[in-house]
C-alpha cells in the first residue's frame, strides 16, 4: 500500500499547498519507510449480541455510555469491534528520527497519522465487501476520545476485539494506546442506510469535531 501523500500534507498542515523541496524529499523518504515495514496488523470481532438504547450500546457484555456512538449505531443488528496497528517499529521510527531530526520527524509524524488511516480504510472496505454478500451496510467508525465516548472505554473495546493477542495493541493507565500509530473503533452492521454519515451529518451535534469531516 502506497502512502497517500496529499493526506500526509495535510496533517503537516499544507492543505492543497505544495511543499518546499526539502518536505517533499523527507516525505518520499518516509513513505519508503512505511510501506516497507512488517508489523502492520489489524483485527475486526464481530458481535451478534448487539443492542442499543438513546444512552449508549451494549457489545458482547459489555457497556458503553455514549448517546451520540447510539445515535450512530441505532437500528443497527450487529457490531464488530476493530482495531489496527502500525506496530512498535513505527514508534521506533518516529523516536529515531525525534534524537536525530526534528524535522524528520514531524514529517514521520504525519506520514505515519495518514498511513494508519489508510491502513483502516482498506480493511474496513475489506469488511464492507464481505458483510455486503450478506445484505449489510457498515456505518463509519466511532472511536474511543470522539464525541462524548471516552477514552477510558479503551480497555473495553481491546478486550473485544482480542487485541492484545492478535495485534500486540494495548493502552497505558491513561489509556493511549501502544503502539501509539493505532486505531480502535465500534462499527454497526445494518440492514439500511447507515444512521451516521450523507444527509445526516448536516445536523449531527458532533459533526464540529468529526475526524472524517473534510472542511
Amino acid at each position: 500500500m502506497q502512502l497517500d501523500r496529499a493526506e500526509a500534507l495535510r496533517y503537516l498542515g499544507y492543505g492543497t499547498h505544495a511543499p518546499d523541496e526539502r518536505t517533499d524529499a523527507l516525505l518520499s523518504d518516509c513513505a519508503r519507510e512505511l510501506e516497507g515495514l512488517s508489523t502492520v496488523r489489524h483485527t475486526a470481532r464481530r458481535y451478534a449480541d448487539f443492542a442499543w438504547d438513546e444512552n449508549g450500546v451494549s457489545i458482547g457484555g459489555a457497556r458503553f455510555e455514549s448517546r451520540q456512538l447510539a445515535a450512530a449505531l441505532a437500528g443497527c443488528e450487529q457490531a464488530i469491534a476493530f482495531c489496527a496497528t502500525l506496530g512498535a517499529a513505527a514508534d521506533l521510527l518516529r523516536m529515531r528520527y525525534l534524537q536525530t531530526d526534528l524535522t524528520k520527524a514531524a514529517v514521520m509524524d504525519a506520514a505515519q497519522s495518514a498511513y494508519i488511516e489508510q491502513v483502516c480504510d482498506e480493511a474496513c472496505a475489506a469488511l464492507r465487501l464481505r458483510c455486503a454478500r450478506e445484505g449489510y451496510a457498515l456505518t463509519p467508525r466511532f472511536s474511543p476520545g470522539y464525541g462524548d465516548l471516552p477514552l477510558s472505554d479503551q480497555p473495553m473495546l481491546l478486550a473485544l476485539a482480542n487485541a492484545p493477542k492478535q495485534i500486540g495493541l494495548t493502552c497505558s493507565e491513561s489509556f493511549m494506546l501502544t503502539p501509539q500509530k493505532s486505531v480502535t473503533a465500534i462499527i454497526g452492521l445494518t440492514r439500511g442506510e447507515p444512521a451516521c454519515g450523507g444527509e445526516r451529518c448536516a445536523v449531527c451535534e458532533g459533526r464540529e469535531t468529526c475526524r472524517f469531516r473534510r472542511r
